[in-house]
């Protein structure tokens, strides 16, 4: 499932919009999944300040998994910078997903995944 997302919008407020309104919908979403399927997982976010961010991070026990989100179909190298700084300083990050809103899904390192967002919150 791909989310749609109007066209291509200008450089600006309007991008700042989508993305704080496309985090709160994921956010949302993964807060009910947890809610239903593991209770007593926390969901939090990361950065390092100045440096890196993840969106999300599901703490549930002694494991975490990173996640960051993107509404674009297509994503770069630079949008895993938070997630691979976060996986190489926290051993108890077991994934780091990188959620975005295209149709592929790619495994790119043993702990690092590019996935379609509709497969996430599936």
């Amino acid at each position: 499932m791909v989310f749609p997302v109007e066209g291509e919008a200008a450089p600006g407020r309007n991008d700042l919009l989508r993305a704080s309104l496309f985090e709160t919908y994921v956010a949302q979403n993964l807060s009910a999944l947890l809610e239903a399927h593991v209770p007593g997982a926390q969901l939090a976010y990361w950065h390092e300040q100045g440096r890196h961010e993840v969106d999300f991070v599901i703490e549930a026990g002694r494991k975490a998994i990173a996640i960051e989100v993107t509404a674009a179909a297509r994503w770069k190298e630079g949008d895993l910078g938070g997630l691979k700084a976060l996986a190489s300083r926290t051993p108890a990050c077991t994934a780091a997903v990188l959620a975005h809103n295209g149709r592929a899904a790619v495994k790119l390192t043993e702990r690092l995944w590019a996935i379609p967002l509709g497969s996430l919150l599936a």
